[in-house]
Protein backbone atom coordinates (compact mmCIF):
# COMPACT_ATOMS: atom_id res chain seq x y z
CA UNK A 1 0.00 0.00 0.00
CA UNK A 2 1.39 3.39 -1.02
CA UNK A 3 0.90 6.42 1.22
CA UNK A 4 2.31 9.96 1.17
CA UNK A 5 3.15 11.87 4.34
CA UNK A 6 4.05 15.58 4.20
CA UNK A 7 6.87 16.73 6.47
CA UNK A 8 8.70 20.06 6.70
CA UNK A 9 10.89 20.30 3.60
CA UNK A 10 9.23 17.62 1.50
CA UNK A 11 7.17 14.46 1.34
CA UNK A 12 7.77 10.86 2.38
CA UNK A 13 6.22 8.24 0.13
CA UNK A 14 5.91 4.89 1.89
CA UNK A 15 5.01 1.54 0.34
CA UNK A 16 4.58 -1.38 2.76
CA UNK A 17 4.82 -5.11 2.08
CA UNK A 18 3.95 -6.27 5.59
CA UNK A 19 2.27 -4.62 8.57
CA UNK A 20 2.09 -6.71 11.72
CA UNK A 21 1.06 -3.41 13.26
CA UNK A 22 -0.69 -0.79 11.12
CA UNK A 23 1.88 1.68 9.82
CA UNK A 24 0.17 4.74 11.30
CA UNK A 25 -0.02 3.03 14.70
CA UNK A 26 3.70 2.28 14.58
CA UNK A 27 5.12 5.44 12.99
CA UNK A 28 4.71 9.16 12.68
CA UNK A 29 6.73 11.28 10.29
CA UNK A 30 8.72 14.46 10.81
CA UNK A 31 11.89 16.31 9.81
CA UNK A 32 15.24 16.84 11.44
CA UNK A 33 18.09 19.33 11.09
CA UNK A 34 20.45 16.94 9.32
CA UNK A 35 21.44 17.42 5.67
CA UNK A 36 22.47 13.76 5.42
CA UNK A 37 18.91 12.68 6.19
CA UNK A 38 16.43 15.55 6.62
CA UNK A 39 13.40 13.37 7.46
CA UNK A 40 12.61 11.46 10.64
CA UNK A 41 10.61 8.34 11.36
CA UNK A 42 8.98 8.85 14.75
CA UNK A 43 8.12 5.61 16.53
CA UNK A 44 4.82 5.56 18.40
CA UNK A 45 5.80 2.46 20.46
CA UNK A 46 9.42 3.18 21.36
CA UNK A 47 8.99 5.65 24.23
CA UNK A 48 11.49 8.13 22.81
CA UNK A 49 10.06 11.04 20.80
CA UNK A 50 6.43 10.27 21.69
CA UNK A 51 5.13 9.37 25.18
CA UNK A 52 4.02 5.72 25.31
CA UNK A 53 2.40 3.52 27.93
CA UNK A 54 4.83 0.85 29.18
CA UNK A 55 2.30 -1.89 28.41
CA UNK A 56 2.29 -0.82 24.76
CA UNK A 57 6.07 -0.91 24.72
CA UNK A 58 6.12 -4.37 26.28
CA UNK A 59 3.63 -5.54 23.64
CA UNK A 60 6.02 -4.45 20.88
CA UNK A 61 8.89 -6.24 22.67
CA UNK A 62 6.78 -9.41 22.66
CA UNK A 63 6.05 -9.11 18.96
CA UNK A 64 9.75 -8.79 18.18
CA UNK A 65 10.83 -11.45 20.67
CA UNK A 66 8.34 -14.23 19.94
CA UNK A 67 10.07 -15.68 16.82
CA UNK A 68 13.40 -15.65 18.68
CA UNK A 69 12.40 -17.79 21.69
CA UNK A 70 13.73 -20.95 20.03
CA UNK A 71 17.22 -19.69 19.18
CA UNK A 72 20.04 -21.81 20.62
CA UNK A 73 21.81 -20.26 23.56
CA UNK A 74 23.60 -18.49 24.87
CA UNK A 75 21.82 -15.61 23.11
CA UNK A 76 23.55 -12.24 22.95
CA UNK A 77 21.25 -9.31 22.11
CA UNK A 78 22.70 -5.98 20.94
CA UNK A 79 20.59 -2.81 20.83
CA UNK A 80 21.61 0.21 18.78
CA UNK A 81 22.27 3.56 20.44
CA UNK A 82 20.78 6.00 20.97
CA UNK A 83 17.22 5.30 20.01
CA UNK A 84 17.09 1.52 20.51
CA UNK A 85 19.04 1.10 23.75
CA UNK A 86 15.85 0.43 25.70
CA UNK A 87 14.31 -1.53 22.84
CA UNK A 88 17.22 -3.97 22.63
CA UNK A 89 17.31 -4.62 26.35
CA UNK A 90 13.53 -4.90 26.41
CA UNK A 91 13.48 -7.54 23.67
CA UNK A 92 16.18 -9.53 25.48
CA UNK A 93 14.32 -9.22 28.76
CA UNK A 94 11.14 -10.47 27.11
CA UNK A 95 12.85 -13.47 25.49
CA UNK A 96 14.31 -14.49 28.85
CA UNK A 97 11.19 -13.96 30.94
CA UNK A 98 8.60 -15.39 28.56
CA UNK A 99 10.70 -18.34 27.35
CA UNK A 100 11.91 -19.04 30.89
CA UNK A 101 15.56 -18.84 29.86
CA UNK A 102 18.65 -17.97 31.88
CA UNK A 103 21.03 -17.87 28.92
CA UNK A 104 20.00 -14.52 27.45
CA UNK A 105 22.40 -11.58 27.67
CA UNK A 106 22.04 -8.06 26.36
CA UNK A 107 24.18 -5.05 25.62
CA UNK A 108 23.79 -1.83 23.66
CA UNK A 109 26.16 0.24 21.59
CA UNK A 110 27.13 3.63 22.95
CA UNK A 111 28.53 7.00 21.95
CA UNK A 112 30.60 7.15 25.19
CA UNK A 113 34.08 5.80 25.89
CA UNK A 114 34.72 3.56 28.88
CA UNK A 115 37.75 2.97 31.07
CA UNK A 116 39.34 0.50 28.65
CA UNK A 117 39.62 0.35 24.85
CA UNK A 118 36.32 -0.59 23.21
CA UNK A 119 35.64 -4.03 21.84
CA UNK A 120 34.55 -2.52 18.54
CA UNK A 121 34.05 0.83 16.78
CA UNK A 122 31.82 1.34 13.74
CA UNK A 123 29.96 4.18 12.02
CA UNK A 124 26.36 5.03 11.19
CA UNK A 125 26.99 7.36 8.29
CA UNK A 126 23.67 9.24 8.12
CA UNK A 127 23.43 9.87 11.87
CA UNK A 128 23.93 13.21 13.61
CA UNK A 129 26.27 11.24 15.95
CA UNK A 130 27.88 8.72 13.58
CA UNK A 131 30.42 6.89 15.76
CA UNK A 132 29.23 3.85 17.73
CA UNK A 133 31.28 1.99 20.31
CA UNK A 134 30.78 -1.51 21.66
CA UNK A 135 32.32 -1.67 25.09
CA UNK A 136 34.13 -4.65 26.51
CA UNK A 137 31.57 -6.76 28.37
CA UNK A 138 31.83 -6.97 32.14
CA UNK A 139 34.37 -9.69 33.11
CA UNK A 140 31.64 -12.02 34.38
CA UNK A 141 29.90 -11.89 30.98
CA UNK A 142 32.83 -12.32 28.60
CA UNK A 143 32.45 -16.09 28.55
CA UNK A 144 28.83 -15.69 27.45
CA UNK A 145 29.87 -13.35 24.63
CA UNK A 146 32.55 -15.73 23.36
CA UNK A 147 30.30 -18.77 23.74
CA UNK A 148 27.12 -17.27 22.29
CA UNK A 149 25.47 -19.36 19.58
CA UNK A 150 22.91 -16.73 18.62
CA UNK A 151 23.40 -13.00 18.01
CA UNK A 152 20.37 -10.70 17.85
CA UNK A 153 20.66 -7.11 16.57
CA UNK A 154 17.76 -4.85 17.59
CA UNK A 155 17.01 -1.41 16.16
CA UNK A 156 14.00 0.79 15.65
CA UNK A 157 14.62 0.81 11.90
CA UNK A 158 17.03 -0.48 9.30
CA UNK A 159 17.29 1.50 6.06
CA UNK A 160 20.51 0.59 4.22
CA UNK A 161 21.90 -2.14 6.46
CA UNK A 162 25.45 -0.82 6.22
CA UNK A 163 25.75 0.03 9.92
CA UNK A 164 24.34 -3.25 11.24
CA UNK A 165 26.40 -5.24 8.75
CA UNK A 166 29.57 -3.53 9.98
CA UNK A 167 28.54 -4.20 13.57
CA UNK A 168 27.81 -7.89 13.01
CA UNK A 169 30.97 -8.49 10.98
CA UNK A 170 33.00 -6.98 13.79
CA UNK A 171 31.21 -9.06 16.41
CA UNK A 172 31.49 -12.32 14.48
CA UNK A 173 35.27 -11.92 14.53
CA UNK A 174 35.01 -12.01 18.33
CA UNK A 175 32.17 -14.55 18.66
CA UNK A 176 33.43 -17.78 17.08
CA UNK A 177 30.45 -19.94 18.05
CA UNK A 178 27.60 -17.95 16.52
CA UNK A 179 25.27 -20.11 14.39
CA UNK A 180 22.36 -17.68 14.03
CA UNK A 181 22.19 -13.94 13.40
CA UNK A 182 18.76 -12.37 13.81
CA UNK A 183 17.87 -8.78 12.88
CA UNK A 184 14.83 -7.58 14.82
CA UNK A 185 13.56 -4.14 13.83
CA UNK A 186 10.39 -2.21 14.36
CA UNK A 187 10.63 -1.15 10.70
CA UNK A 188 12.67 -2.77 7.91
CA UNK A 189 13.21 -0.75 4.73
CA UNK A 190 15.54 -3.26 3.03
CA UNK A 191 14.69 -5.12 -0.16
CA UNK A 192 15.59 -8.73 -0.92
CA UNK A 193 18.79 -7.79 -2.75
CA UNK A 194 20.06 -5.75 0.19
CA UNK A 195 19.30 -8.60 2.59
CA UNK A 196 21.06 -11.09 0.34
CA UNK A 197 24.11 -8.82 0.14
CA UNK A 198 24.30 -8.58 3.94
CA UNK A 199 23.83 -12.32 4.26
CA UNK A 200 26.72 -12.89 1.84
CA UNK A 201 28.97 -10.49 3.77
CA UNK A 202 28.24 -12.33 7.01
CA UNK A 203 28.77 -15.75 5.42
CA UNK A 204 32.20 -14.59 4.24
CA UNK A 205 33.05 -13.77 7.87
CA UNK A 206 32.48 -17.31 9.11
CA UNK A 207 34.05 -19.19 6.22
CA UNK A 208 32.85 -22.79 5.97
CA UNK A 209 30.78 -22.57 9.16
CA UNK A 210 27.01 -22.61 8.64
CA UNK A 211 25.25 -19.37 9.54
CA UNK A 212 21.49 -18.80 9.50
CA UNK A 213 20.36 -15.18 9.04
CA UNK A 214 16.87 -14.25 10.25
CA UNK A 215 14.98 -11.02 9.50
CA UNK A 216 11.98 -10.05 11.60
CA UNK A 217 10.16 -6.72 11.81
CA UNK A 218 6.73 -5.29 12.55
CA UNK A 219 6.58 -3.35 9.28
CA UNK A 220 8.41 -4.03 6.01
CA UNK A 221 8.44 -1.68 3.08
CA UNK A 222 10.26 1.00 1.15
CA UNK A 223 10.28 4.77 1.15
CA UNK A 224 11.38 7.72 -0.93
CA UNK A 225 11.83 11.31 0.18
CA UNK A 226 10.98 14.12 -2.22
CA UNK A 227 12.66 17.38 -1.24
CA UNK A 228 10.46 20.31 -2.16
CA UNK A 229 13.48 22.61 -2.49
CA UNK A 230 11.70 25.34 -0.53
CA UNK A 231 13.18 24.91 2.92
CA UNK A 232 16.77 25.63 3.97
CA UNK A 233 16.21 24.68 7.61
CA UNK A 234 17.77 21.22 7.30
CA UNK A 235 20.82 22.16 5.25
CA UNK A 236 23.32 22.37 8.12
CA UNK A 237 23.81 20.35 11.27
CA UNK A 238 23.43 22.50 14.39
CA UNK A 239 26.77 22.88 16.12
CA UNK A 240 25.40 21.61 19.42
CA UNK A 241 25.32 18.00 18.21
CA UNK A 242 29.11 17.98 17.83
CA UNK A 243 30.83 16.68 21.02
CA UNK A 244 33.23 19.20 22.49
CA UNK A 245 34.27 17.79 25.86
CA UNK A 246 34.50 14.37 27.46
CA UNK A 247 31.30 12.98 28.97
CA UNK A 248 31.08 12.28 32.68
CA UNK A 249 29.14 9.90 34.88
CA UNK A 250 28.57 7.29 32.15
CA UNK A 251 28.02 3.89 33.73
CA UNK A 252 28.58 0.43 32.34
CA UNK A 253 26.22 -1.50 34.62
CA UNK A 254 23.02 -0.35 32.90
CA UNK A 255 23.65 -2.09 29.59
CA UNK A 256 26.78 -0.67 27.99
CA UNK A 257 28.88 -3.49 29.47
CA UNK A 258 26.20 -6.14 29.25
CA UNK A 259 23.43 -7.53 31.44
CA UNK A 260 22.05 -10.98 32.10
CA UNK A 261 18.30 -11.19 31.60
CA UNK A 262 15.58 -11.13 32.83
CA UNK A 263 15.91 -7.84 34.69
CA UNK A 264 14.08 -6.11 37.51
CA UNK A 265 13.92 -2.45 38.42
CA UNK A 266 16.50 -1.15 40.89
CA UNK A 267 14.11 1.57 42.02
CA UNK A 268 11.85 0.61 44.92
CA UNK A 269 8.39 2.13 44.60
CA UNK A 270 7.89 2.48 48.36
CA UNK A 271 11.17 4.38 48.68
CA UNK A 272 10.26 6.48 45.64
CA UNK A 273 6.89 7.36 47.16
CA UNK A 274 8.58 8.43 50.39
CA UNK A 275 11.01 10.65 48.50
CA UNK A 276 8.77 12.02 45.80
CA UNK A 277 5.25 11.91 47.28
CA UNK A 278 3.74 10.25 44.22
CA UNK A 279 0.31 11.48 43.18
CA UNK A 280 -2.79 9.33 43.20
CA UNK A 281 -3.12 6.70 40.51
CA UNK A 282 -5.69 8.81 38.70
CA UNK A 283 -3.22 11.64 38.10
CA UNK A 284 -1.04 11.17 34.99
CA UNK A 285 2.66 10.53 35.60
CA UNK A 286 5.46 10.92 33.04
CA UNK A 287 8.74 9.01 33.39
CA UNK A 288 11.59 10.68 31.50
CA UNK A 289 14.67 8.73 30.46
CA UNK A 290 17.94 10.47 29.62
CA UNK A 291 19.65 9.71 26.33
CA UNK A 292 21.01 6.18 26.26
CA UNK A 293 19.59 5.57 29.74
CA UNK A 294 16.21 4.21 28.63
CA UNK A 295 15.68 0.66 29.93
CA UNK A 296 15.77 1.33 33.67
CA UNK A 297 13.26 4.20 33.20
CA UNK A 298 11.06 1.73 31.29
CA UNK A 299 11.22 -0.77 34.16
CA UNK A 300 10.23 1.96 36.59
CA UNK A 301 7.36 3.09 34.38
CA UNK A 302 6.19 -0.51 33.98
CA UNK A 303 6.26 -1.03 37.75
CA UNK A 304 4.25 2.15 38.25
CA UNK A 305 1.71 1.02 35.66
CA UNK A 306 1.40 -2.36 37.37
CA UNK A 307 0.78 -0.48 40.63
CA UNK A 308 -2.17 1.33 39.04
CA UNK A 309 -0.64 4.60 37.88
CA UNK A 310 -1.57 6.27 34.59
CA UNK A 311 2.00 6.50 33.31
CA UNK A 312 3.76 7.22 30.04
CA UNK A 313 7.46 7.00 29.19
CA UNK A 314 9.57 9.14 26.90
CA UNK A 315 13.27 9.95 26.71
CA UNK A 316 15.58 12.86 26.08
CA UNK A 317 17.28 12.57 22.71
CA UNK A 318 20.25 14.03 20.89
CA UNK A 319 18.24 13.92 17.65
CA UNK A 320 17.77 17.49 16.36
CA UNK A 321 14.15 17.06 15.26
CA UNK A 322 12.31 20.00 13.77
CA UNK A 323 8.80 21.16 14.53
CA UNK A 324 6.09 19.82 12.26
CA UNK A 325 4.48 16.51 11.47
CA UNK A 326 4.80 14.13 14.43
CA UNK A 327 6.86 16.65 16.44
CA UNK A 328 4.35 19.10 17.92
CA UNK A 329 6.73 20.73 20.40
CA UNK A 330 10.32 20.45 21.61
CA UNK A 331 11.80 21.29 24.99
CA UNK A 332 15.51 22.13 25.03
CA UNK A 333 17.22 20.33 27.92
CA UNK A 334 20.59 20.45 29.58
CA UNK A 335 23.12 17.85 28.52
CA UNK A 336 22.94 15.24 31.33
CA UNK A 337 26.49 14.06 30.56
CA UNK A 338 28.24 17.44 30.30
CA UNK A 339 29.79 16.52 26.95
CA UNK A 340 28.68 19.69 25.22
CA UNK A 341 25.94 18.48 22.88
CA UNK A 342 22.27 19.36 22.55
CA UNK A 343 19.55 17.28 24.22
CA UNK A 344 15.86 17.64 23.56
CA UNK A 345 12.55 16.30 24.86
CA UNK A 346 10.26 16.11 21.87
CA UNK A 347 6.49 16.26 22.46
CA UNK A 348 7.03 17.03 26.17
CA UNK A 349 4.28 16.49 28.74
CA UNK A 350 2.19 19.46 29.91
CA UNK A 351 4.01 21.82 32.25
CA UNK A 352 1.79 20.89 35.20
CA UNK A 353 2.19 17.10 34.82
CA UNK A 354 4.10 15.16 37.49
CA UNK A 355 7.37 14.01 35.89
CA UNK A 356 10.10 11.69 37.14
CA UNK A 357 13.42 12.22 35.37
CA UNK A 358 15.58 9.09 35.71
CA UNK A 359 19.34 9.46 35.29
CA UNK A 360 22.46 7.42 35.91
CA UNK A 361 24.67 9.87 37.80
CA UNK A 362 24.11 12.93 40.01
CA UNK A 363 23.26 16.02 37.98
CA UNK A 364 24.81 19.41 38.56
CA UNK A 365 21.55 21.21 37.64
CA UNK A 366 17.96 20.35 36.71
CA UNK A 367 17.45 19.13 33.15
CA UNK A 368 15.17 22.07 32.36
CA UNK A 369 15.28 25.69 33.41
CA UNK A 370 11.83 26.81 32.25
CA UNK A 371 10.24 26.55 35.67
CA UNK A 372 8.95 22.98 35.42
CA UNK A 373 9.16 20.76 38.47
CA UNK A 374 10.63 17.34 37.76
CA UNK A 375 11.46 14.80 40.44
CA UNK A 376 15.06 13.84 39.62
CA UNK A 377 15.77 10.22 40.44
CA UNK A 378 19.22 8.60 40.48
CA UNK A 379 19.41 4.91 39.60
CA UNK A 380 21.08 2.98 42.44
CA UNK A 381 24.45 1.41 41.77
CA UNK A 382 24.52 -2.17 40.61
CA UNK A 383 26.64 -4.67 38.71
CA UNK A 384 26.09 -7.16 35.91
CA UNK A 385 24.81 -10.46 37.10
Amino acid sequence: MDRVFPVPGGQLRVATRQELLPLERLLGFAARANPKRPFLFVSRVLGRHVPVRPSEMRASYRMLAEPLHHLPGPIWVMGMAETATGLGLGVADTIASEAGRDDVFAQHTTRFNGDEPPLLVFKESHSHAPVHLVRQPAPALRGALGGARSLVIVDDEVSTGRSVSALVRGLLARMPNVENVAFANLVDWLDSEQRALIGGELADCVGSRALDVIWHSLVEGAFTFNDDGQDDGARELPVNVVPRVAARGVRGDLGRSGLQMPACSRIDLDALNAIGRLPSGAEPVAVIGTGECAFEPFLLAEALEHAGYAVHLQCLSRSPARLGGAIAATLDCRDPYSEGVGYYLHNPPPREQFCIAVHEHPLTAPLTDDGRYWLHLLIPDGSSR
